[in-house]
């Protein structure tokens, strides 16, 4: 599972409703308070005191998009994590480089940045 954390507008319908439904399907573990080291380190892949915020803001361009979108999401109880790994943050940049090596679709829209 991965953010991307980018404008959402960027991101094309793959890679949009992908990240949606990777934060839902994470969010179990968060409840169950598993461990997150491996999406922190090496590379930053989640911001799970921002979950909530990038949930709603993918949403918001789903429905920009003209996608259905039937699923809120509630933040889970966090408070378990140290830190470094509640308050983590994506390099965008490291996104950006990412998501034009492997989606034609996304690049399109990322070039122009």
């Amino acid at each position: 599972m991965r953010m991307w954390g980018i404008d959402p507008s960027l991101l094309c319908k793959n890679h949009l409703l992908g990240e949606h439904g990777e934060i839902h399907k994470h969010r179990h573990n968060f409840v169950k308070k598993h461990k997150i080291t491996n999406r922190i380190s090496p590379v930053v892949q989640i911001e799970p005191e921002n979950m909530q915020k990038r949930h709603d803001e993918l949403a918001l361009e789903m429905l920009k998009r003209g996608y259905n979108h039937k699923s809120p999401y509630e933040q889970p109880d966090i408070s378990y994590l140290c830190y470094e790994e509640r308050y983590a943050k994506i390099d965008n940049n490291i996104s950006i480089i990412d998501l034009i090596d492997r989606c034609t679709e996304c690049s399109k829209n990322l070039i122009k940045l």
